[in-house]
């Protein structure tokens, strides 16, 4: 017995030394189908064009929500926000063209327009002819884009921290003075620069499980290169969406971490400037990705404002 208990010990070590990838890997897997369970989502995928589109999807009878990640992110980053919506709405979130679980060809260009494109043939085949439709950081960006180009299909918009207005807001974000100088936060190449890019996106961390953001970690670092090419493509070459927002003829809710250094906060004067009658909530002390980092606080928000324009 004492040979065996002194050889369980060796075992572990052995284990985490060999293994240490594969068992990473397996526990994220776990710790992901658990939270699926919990909050009554699945996983699947639909392909169009050839690409697969992930998404997580919770049944509903009542009216759909459809909810887009940021640049580097996944449908992952909804799930507790999802939690707390009410259980009547169907929702499903879906991981963009070169994110997450979804398609990676090395041959597309990733626009705006492209990702938003990919979205409304996902839509379309999924037999959902009108939607809310909310995105954080450049998700938001491409819920713009495709509430202009979609104004019979989108019911409701909810920006979240929203991307693509970066270059004329009135003060200038940690993010874009790191850009200045030549840095490249939202693409890191090490872990230290990965735990960097936690400090740019959250004022205060959530707790989340070791082997979650260690697989994170690794996909970020191991992906780089792939993801320089999309950061690239997204922020030069995707349509101007600022002369769209005077055109944005439908509720449109605003949610603003006050301490995002990714997309400074005043960008909220500039969207209250252009945009008719938007909601504006700027939360306290909340950084980039306020559905992450208080996810309750935040859905509550968007429940407020789902249940004031509910069609009906």
């Amino acid at each position: 017995m004492k040979k065996i208990i002194r050889t369980i010990p060796a075992l572990l070590i052995a284990f985490m030394v060999f293994g240490c990838a594969s068992f990473k890997q397996g526990m994220y897997d776990s710790m992901l189908s658990m939270e699926r369970s919990r909050v009554g989502v699945t996983q699947s995928s639909i392909t169009v064009d050839g690409l697969a589109l992930s998404y997580l999807e919770r049944p509903g009878d009542g009216e759909t929500v459809v909810l887009i990640h940021g640049f580097g992110a996944d449908k992952y980053n909804w799930i507790r926000f999802i939690n707390h919506i009410p259980k009547d709405y169907r929702v499903l979130a879906f991981d963009m063209p070169g994110h997450g679980d979804s398609g990676k060809p090395l041959d597309k260009t990733y626009t705006i327009d492209y990702m938003a494109e990919s979205l409304d043939k996902a839509v379309a085949a999924l037999g959902i002819a009108k939607f809310h439709l909310a995105g954080n950081s450049m998700g938001g960006w491409i819920s713009i884009y495709y509430a202009n180009k979609n104004p019979g299909k989108v019911l409701t918009l909810c920006l979240v921290d929203n991307a693509g207005l970066q270059n004329i807001s009135p003060e200038p974000s940690d993010l874009a003075i790191a850009l200045s100088k030549g840095l490249s936060p939202l693409t890191p190449t090490s872990q230290q620069e990965y735990d960097e890019l936690m400090w740019y996106a959250f004022y205060k961390k959530p707790f989340i499980p070791w082997p979650v953001t260690s697989v994170l970690a690794d996909r970020a670092i191991a992906t780089s290169d792939f993801n320089k090419k999309v950061w690239k493509e997204f922020t030069t070459q995707s349509t101007d969406i600022i002369p769209m927002l005077p055109g944005l003829n439908l509720p449109i809710l605003v949610i603003w971490g006050d301490k995002d250094r990714i997309l400074h906060v005043s960008t909220t004067e500039l969207l209250k400037k252009s945009v008719k009658n938007p909601e504006i909530v700027v939360m306290k002390d909340c950084g980039h990705l306020p559905m992450v980092e208080r996810p309750y606080e935040t859905a509550g928000y968007y429940k407020s404002f789902l249940l004031k324009h509910k069609n009906g």
